[in-house]
């Protein structure tokens, strides 16, 4: 008993050691993929007011270029990349000199092509990745319908013709006996 006590204790107190030592950071703080830099500054947001909204609006439409496969925002602060807090930095400073969500995005795609973007322009091939997904669901659905229906026509299955009276006779004692069996004994 004092055995089962102590080793409760023991874990108890080895969890909350854990708990107390475990980083309370919210950001990374290994190399999770190859743009892993150590000194990337974390700094501050910059997400208030129309400055903010516009920023986060551009952070959120442009992937990331080092590999991770998030927008600026979420690899800035969870991946510690060194290139997305440079490219919002730029992003912030050229809202603050008066460029609009539109140039600044356009001159992305001019200098890092359709692929710095989040959701491709619905243009050319890339229309193919906007209808594939519902083509499929919608064939998909057909499918299951046809299957669910079943193969056999209703022509197919036994024609129910009128009953001798020798046959309903038979019937209504398999019937009978049928109810019996399923009687509850109570």
């Amino acid at each position: 008993m004092r055995v089962r006590f102590a080793s409760q204790v023991l874990s108890t107190v080895m969890f909350a050691l854990v708990a107390v030592t475990a980083p309370t950071a919210a950001q990374s703080t290994g190399p999770s993929h190859a743009g892993y830099d150590p000194a990337a500054s974390v700094g501050g947001h910059y997400h208030e007011g129309e400055l903010g909204e516009k920023l986060m609006i551009l952070e959120s439409a442009l992937k990331c270029s080092c590999g991770c496969g998030l927008d600026v925002h979420s690899c800035q602060f969870q991946m510690q990349c060194g290139t997305s807090p440079v490219w919002s930095t730029r992003i912030r400073q050229t809202l603050e000199a008066g460029g609009s969500v539109e140039a600044i995005q356009a001159s992305f795609v001019a200098e890092y092509g359709t692929e710095v973007l989040m959701m491709p322009p619905a243009e050319g091939f890339n229309l193919l990745g906007y209808f594939l997904p519902m083509a499929a669901i919608l064939s998909a659905g057909m499918l299951v319908g046809i299957v669910a229906r079943g193969r056999e026509t209703h022509e197919a299955l036994a024609p129910a013709g009128q009953l001798s009276s020798e046959e309903e006779d038979k019937l209504r004692v398999a019937m009978r006996s049928l109810e019996e069996s399923e009687r509850p004994d109570w």
